[in-house]
């Protein structure tokens, strides 16, 4: 499986089942850990996992990595197994996920010493004030309407250090 014939890679975890993780295929490790920005993206809806990586890439270009997770219990095991060598740079996290919600996904994550000061950005449809007050409780620094916006999205990311700015808005 190929993502505009550039990225795709397995992750494993535990139990055997693999991840999506996205990569440029010409990006090794070590330019990985130098550019510093792995994401994990949160979200069961395939179309709009494709537009967050079209999005992605068209900001950071090819110095990424993207890990999917389809459910909030996909999620909440890789938070569990993440080390302070290979933790996302940020999340990116849907609310409205099968079962177990964003919010819980958001709430583990700050319950991990390695994940504490990790930035979370909440992407969702819901408007809901109440919504958006409990994601910001939960630690968010941002929250994101879909369909994601490039220009939203460049913005946060220049807010917290991680924009590559390498195409303009």
């Amino acid at each position: 499986m190929r993502w505009h014939g550039n990225w795709i890679k397995p992750w494993q975890v535990e139990g055997g089942r693999e991840l999506r993780v996205y990569r440029s295929m010409n990006m090794s490790e070590k330019t990985l850990c130098d550019a510093g920005c792995r994401i994990l993206l949160v979200e069961d809806n395939s179309e709009h996992v494709f537009i967050a990586l079209t999005v992605i890439r068209q900001i950071l270009g090819d110095t990424s990595e993207v890990i999917v997770a389809e459910t909030a219990d996909e999620a909440l095991e890789l938070l569990s197994q993440f080390t302070e060598h290979d933790r996302p740079d940020l999340l990116l996290v849907d609310l409205r996920l099968p079962r177990n919600g964003g919010f819980s996904v958001l709430s583990a994550a700050r319950s991990y010493e390695t994940l504490a000061h990790t930035p979370m950005f909440v992407i969702t449809s819901s408007m809901y004030d109440r919504d958006i007050a409990q994601s910001y409780e939960l630690g968010a620094s941002a929250v994101l309407c879909k369909p994601l916006s490039r220009a939203r999205l460049k913005e946060e990311l220049a807010r917290i250090g991680l924009s590559g700015g390498m195409l303009p808005l």
